[in-house]
């Protein structure tokens, strides 16, 4: 061992004096200089190399040649890197064994010093990952010929093992090396001829120890590796059993046996071999007790395979997009795993999921967001066994251009305490290597801030702070501000303002603050103004700030009594000077708003005066700007309608039937049938806990926009955690309301606290919403983050799915907030829905059943954002869409594509079909359909020839599609569904023999009304309900609240009216039943037409006309309820029923019915 020893050190001093580049050793500074202000020399050009050998063809060669360029032109490159090693490290490989089946010395590659060289730029500039590491230690494995390079390989792979400590490839590599070691060494008939001396030296130097020790280590490092570690563990365990077997020992053989114990103990692929092994080890050394052990075993392990298993389907789908070489459904894969174990995780499973993360930055070695989920789990479970940062200091290396793994790097150091110049090593290491102002100068930034908020808090938080912390601190901050600033103008010009958010320089006014130097806070702040000077969030920074330092004159107490208090004058100065940019601010109303509230409050009674009189200018000259702002969305508007207006027939074609069916094409149901049943919401497994990166928005067609401002809730929102249990939506209000305009609050009540989303007017107004989260509230400490990205748009779902259906259908991705409906009041046909979740990466899974099929139907499932259109909107405004109709009703998708396919190619046929049902089984047109061309010029071309053509012996009609002005399309305000599979009245109410007897029932004894149906409920979930008594039609009257259902027979009638009555639609609305008359005069309830917001009320007395409840116009009176029963108007058959009347007829005694027809014999009794 002292030889092995010895060996090692020389090795490492033969290592010590190679020439190595590092970010560890780059030398630092206290200015911060990045690796950009390097001289030049030190990156002088070198002469183009040649990469001619034998080994490889002309196009591999070109390929180095262009991979080289890339490289010089970007030394960062971090694909260039890594594909022109695997170039080279392939022709080695293809120089060793050339195609005629001979073998080459490895020595004589043509371009070897290249490959040596390449493998140690790139780990001066990243860590090689497992890939480079196993063609790096393979390519020195062939090439070493001595004990020296012997050991050289073997610092190396601990080095490898030591910068992928989890990977288990790597640990069986350097196992095997170490035992082929030893047979080289050792055995008579050896895998190499070596020398006597290095035979001799070898049996020292790789000694069986050496092979248990190492292997003992890659088993307790990838010992959790479900998939893997057997890898490992086999090596491990077969090494021990031979070292058991050539030198036996009790203690040897009791290790044996609580090792054996030990891995029987963790789920692995391997389980059933291991405990194999655990039975012919127990036989052969227990055998007098080998029932009792294997049944003790088999009792404790009873468990362990059922975890492995639960875990099969994920291994599997990583195996396979493995096999396949698909590395998006590895990666869509392997985020699934992490979100399924995590979301199951139990109080022992920590181990696991940590395990499966180190897999993932295996396979993932550059992705910074794996590296930050990792990191964030570690945080948050602050487990000792896992060091944070070993993790942080191989994530860094791995991703070393991530301001974000940077910054953490260096919190967890200050959290840990460690020392100031270990912090600036870290740094440093950061920044002198360029990489981060080289990807975006958010990365630099951030470590910056990381830095600079490390030098405040030492140097004025600390108890232990001294006049020394300070200096460095001051100087510190001014040098990184310095360096961002240069960076900036370097990569963007001089005209670049820097930091928009000015973050660095909040961190220098309050480090100066703190030092109790007002006047140096005050002169950064004014620095701040020219880039900052239409910017609200700028100026009410600003003035906060003033009002924080004007607070310590702000309390009468003994030192100023007798005086007067000071007036808050820089604050009020702060907002004056905001007010002379009033024409340009981006908000202006809140800032005039804050400085009429600010004199008010503090100013003499001659300020206010003058404040007052000040704010009638400014509103005069902002009521100016707004109306201009009006006038130019106006002009746009009718520019913008004139160009797609269409004219003529063609108008009344296309309003009749394109825009007016807009979101039924979405409805066109898939040719597979779909497995879901109606009345079950059947989720795969796999789908519920899918991770996925967000697909592009879309939202439900619109008209044209208008120049009012559009509600932008996706933006304009917040959630607000951890909030105590029992607050009121009115305090929430109260709270934000110095924020600006509380829209809407919304409340989930949770097992300890409450969640609540906010939604502000503005997006703005939300940004500033966050800043409220030091305050606390009520004294409790809250957390708020924007809820941007976590609104699903939704459509194309069942057309009887309700929200709890679509609840079923979502829930499984996220806790969800509510679920916004539209109102089917102006357009019937509406069918989507938005789905608020908790968090953004709730509503990202869920993007995951976007194109899932559902009864039939590719469900639409995407991240809401209004400002987009879809995509079939820019085919139609560039001329590449055809509006073809007159088509008989039995053409196909594949018909038409047929006949139009000569003419160019073609994108996508859309035909909606004719499925009154809504049961997705329709084979017919409804007589139009879109063809959209990949160009212009095809389109035309279509249009030109296919105009006036016949297609199934009927004439069609093609033109280019156009848009609809607003006013052209008239939405569809009642609705209606045919039962066509029902039986008529005539067979419903008679029996067989007997329909040429009984009359047919009248239409209006057959049906009845639904009242108070809230708006959102459509005519197919109205009929899911009413299915069961036998329907014939629906006609929903959403303007009216309600709708009409005509039944089979009066007997339906009586059924349903007893069913319905009082029956809970949706939580907390019931429906009552009553007659066609009542619903005609009844009134939906009421919503606000522009966007869901409510316009100001304004009450106006009115004239007194009678009627049910004594008003005119405007709202019903204080003592109208919407739930309650209204009289009903008179028919042709005396009084309305009650549902007396319904249970008589129901159980046989049609009196009604008897007194008409007058041919009754005998009168039916209840039983």
């Amino acid at each position: 061992m002292q030889h092995q020893q010895q060996s090692h050190r020389q090795t490492a001093q033969v290592y010590a004096q190679r020439p190595s580049i590092s970010l560890q050793n780059i030398p630092r500074t206290i200015s911060g200089a990045s690796a950009s202000d390097i001289p030049m020399a030190e990156h002088s050009p070198k002469p183009p190399r040649s990469f001619a050998s034998k080994a490889l063809d002309a196009a591999t060669v070109d390929m180095l040649n262009q991979l080289e360029k890339a490289l010089k032109d970007n030394p960062f490159d971090y694909y260039s890197h890594n594909s022109f090693i695997e170039t080279l490290h392939r022709g080695l490989q293809a120089h060793m064994n050339p195609a005629d089946g001979s073998y080459q010395d490895p020595s004589s590659y043509e371009l070897l010093s290249i490959l040596l060289d390449s493998f140690q730029d790139m780990d001066s500039k990243y860590s090689l990952g497992e890939t480079l590491w196993e063609y790096r230690l393979s390519d020195l494995k062939i090439l070493a010929r001595n004990t020296e390079e012997r050991l050289n390989v073997l610092e190396l792979f601990t080095k490898a093992t030591k910068e992928e400590p989890h990977s288990a490839k790597l640990w069986a590599l350097f196992g095997d090396y170490i035992r082929h070691l030893m047979l080289c060494a050792s055995d008579d008939n050896p895998p190499e001829q070596w020398s006597a001396e290095d035979r001799e030296i070898g049996k020292e130097a790789f000694t069986s120890q050496l092979l248990i020790d190492t292997l003992a280590g890659g088993a307790e490092s990838v010992k959790y590796n479900i998939a893997d570690s057997h890898l490992v563990w086999d090596r491990y365990l077969q090494a021990l059993h031979d070292d058991l077997e050539a030198r036996p020992h009790p203690d040897k053989l009791r290790q044996f046996d609580k090792i054996l114990e030990e891995r029987l103990g963790l789920p692995h692929a391997t389980w059933d071999n291991t405990f194999s092994t655990f039975s012919t080890f127990t036989s052969r050394f227990h055998a007098n007790d080998y029932q009792t052990i294997m049944q003790n075993a088999t009792h404790r392990h009873r468990n362990i395979k059922k975890q492995y298993a639960d875990r099969e389907e994920h291994e599997f789908n990583l195996n396979k997009a493995i096999h396949d070489g698909d590395t998006a459904a590895e990666y869509h894969a392997m985020t699934r795993y992490l979100k399924w174990e995590k979301k199951l995780m139990g109080p022992f499973s920590f181990p696991l999921v940590n395990a499966l993360y180190e897999r993932a930055t295996l396979r993932f070695p550059v992705s910074p967001d794996i590296w930050e989920d990792h990191i964030e789990f570690l945080i948050q479970h602050n487990n000792r066994a896992v060091s944070l940062l070993d993790v942080l200091e191989r994530a860094t290396r791995h991703c070393p251009w991530s301001g974000s793994l940077w910054t953490h790097h260096i919190l967890t150091l200050e959290a840990e305490t460690r020392s100031f110049e270990e912090i600036e090593a870290v740094k440093h290491s950061a920044t002198e290597t360029g990489m981060l102002e080289h990807t975006d100068i958010e990365e630099l930034i951030k470590v910056q801030i990381a830095w600079c908020g490390y030098l405040r808090r030492k140097a004025l938080d600390s108890a232990h702070s001294s006049e020394d912390d300070a200096d460095i601190a001051e100087v510190g901050i001014r040098s990184a501000l310095e360096l961002v600033t240069e960076t900036g103008k370097k990569k963007f010009g001089d005209d670049w303002r820097g930091d928009p958010k000015y973050r660095l320089e909040r961190i220098h006014i309050k480090f100066w603050l703190q030092r109790g130097n007002v006047a140096e806070a005050r002169q950064i702040l004014d620095s701040l103004v020219e880039a900052q000077k239409n910017s609200y969030d700028f100026w009410y920074r600003y003035y906060i700030w003033e009002m924080v330092v004007w607070a310590n004159h702000a309390v009468r107490d003994r030192s100023n009594a007798g005086h007067e208090l000071q007036t808050p004058v820089m604050a009020t100065t702060v907002l004056e000077r905001a007010l002379t940019h009033l024409t340009h601010l981006d908000q202006p109303e809140p800032l005039l708003e804050m400085y009429i509230n600010h004199c008010e409050q503090h100013e003499s009674v001659l300020k206010v005066r003058s404040a007052i009189i000040e704010r009638r200018k400014l509103e005069k000259i902002l009521q100016y700007r707004r109306q201009k702002e009006w006038e130019k969305a106006q002009e746009s508007q009718a520019a913008s309608a004139s160009e797609i207006a269409p004219t003529g027939d063609a108008a009344n074609a296309a309003s009749t039937g394109k825009r007016k069916l807009e979101e039924e094409l979405v409805e066109e149901p898939v040719t597979k049938k779909s497995r879901a049943a109606a009345s079950d919401v059947d989720v795969p497994a796999a789908m519920a806990s899918v991770e996925v990166v967000p697909r592009g928005a879309s939202e439900a067609p619109s008209a044209l926009s208008s120049a009012q401002p559009q509600r932008d809730r996706e933006h304009a929102s917040i959630f607000v955690r951890n909030l105590p249990k029992g607050v009121t939506q009115t305090r929430i209000r109260q709270f934000f309301s110095d924020v600006g305009e509380v829209r809407n609050v919304t409340i989930k009540e949770e097992e300890h606290d409450v969640t609540a989303h906010v939604e502000f007017a503005t997006p703005e107004e939300a940004q500033y919403a966050l800043m409220k989260e030091v305050k606390g509230f009520d004294g409790v400490e809250i957390k708020i983050t924007q809820g941007e990205s976590a609104t699903l748009y939704v459509t194309n779902y069942p057309q009887d799915a309700d929200e709890a259906y679509l609840r079923k259908l979502f829930g499984p991705y996220g806790e969800i907030l509510e679920i916004r409906l539209p109102s089917l009041k102006f357009a019937s046909n509406r069918r989507f829905c938005y789905i608020q979740y908790t968090s953004a990466q709730a509503a990202t899974a869920a993007t995951g059943l976007d194109g899932v099929e559902v009864q039939g139907r590719k469900l639409i499932a995407k991240i809401s954002a209004p400002d987009r259109k879809k995509a079939r909107d820019d085919a139609t405004a560039e001329g590449r869409e055809v509006y073809v109709w007159g088509l008989d009703f039995k053409v196909q998708n594949k018909d038409l594509k047929d006949k139009f396919r000569k003419f160019g190619k073609i994108e996508n046929v859309k035909m909606p079909k004719h499925d009154p049902l809504g049961k997705g089984k329709s084979d017919r047109n409804k007589g139009f359909a879109y063809v959209v061309f990949a160009e212009k010029d095809h389109a035309e071309q279509a249009v030109a020839e296919m105009n006036g053509l016949s297609i199934h012996d009927r004439e069609i009609k093609v033109q280019i599609a156009e848009h609809t002005k607003q006013s052209d399309s008239k939405p569809r305000h009642i609705a209606q569904l045919r039962n066509t599979e029902s039986p008529g009245p005539e067979r419903a109410a008679s029996t067989p023999g007997e329909a040429s007897e009984i009359p047919a029932q009248p239409v209006g004894l057959r049906s009845t009304a639904l009242l108070d149906l809230p708006d959102t409920v459509n005519e197919h979930q109205i009929a899911k309900l009413v299915e069961p008594y036998g329907y014939k039609k629906i006609t929903l009257m959403p303007k009216n609240g309600g709708a009409t259902v005509e039944f089979t027979s009066v007997e339906a009638v009586g059924k349903a009216n007893l069913a319905l009555e009082g029956y809970e639609i949706i939580p907390g609305r019931k429906i009552r039943t009553g007659t066609v008359q009542e619903l005609k005069e009844a009134k939906g309830e009421w919503r606000p037409k522009n966007n869901f917001i409510q316009p100001p009320q304004i009450n106006r007395p009115t004239a007194n006309r009678g009627g049910l409840r004594g008003r005119g116009r405007g709202k019903p009176g204080l003592g109208f309820h919407p739930g309650a029963s209204r009289p009903a108007a008179s028919s042709s058959t005396g009084a309305p029923k009650s549902n007396q009347d319904f249970r008589s007829m129901l159980l046989g005694g049609k009196k009604d019915e008897q007194a008409t027809n007058g041919d009754n014999d005998t009168e039916m009794k209840d039983e």
